[in-house]
């Protein structure tokens, strides 16, 4: 029975990869964007597990260096780890019009520390202008 189970969730997991892997090949195009400004917040967060909940904690978003003296330095905060939360906003010419359109990714680490004027990789729809997906982000910096 347990065998049926772990079965069928590694279906579903394997089927939503094929699709999403699919939805990029046929509905995106790949294509650069001009990083236009970089936004990098952080959050603390702890999570507690109990017998049956897994109980998860989290603070406002704040500066980075903050959350960083925060974890070292005040009571509350001993234990949490800090997250990023980083949004690129970028510019690319979609291949659907041929016109710049403006948008952005969220990350939750940096990949080689992008900053505005940078190129990154990323997909454009190739049905609507407005549209974009993450593309694979390379540290090594050889493409998508």
């Amino acid at each position: 029975m347990h065998l049926g189970i772990y079965g069928l969730v590694a279906t579903v997991v394997v089927g939503v990869l094929a699709y999403d892997r699919y939805d990029k090949k046929a509905n995106y195009q790949p294509v650069n964007g001009r990083i236009s400004a970089v936004n990098e917040q952080c959050y603390l967060e702890k999570s507690e597990r109990g017998v049956v909940t897994k109980t998860t904690m989290t603070s406002d978003l704040l500066p980075c260096e903050v959350a960083t003296v925060l974890t070292r330095e005040h009571p509350k905060w001993y234990g949490y780890d800090v997250k990023h939360k980083i949004e690129i906003q970028f510019v690319y010419v979609s291949p659907v019009d041929r016109a710049t359109h403006a948008s952005k990714l969220q990350l939750s680490a940096f990949p080689n520390g992008m900053r505005a004027g940078d190129v990154i990789p990323v997909l454009a729809s190739k049905t609507k202008a407005d549209k974009t997906r993450q593309a694979r982000l390379q540290d090594s910096g050889d493409g998508v």
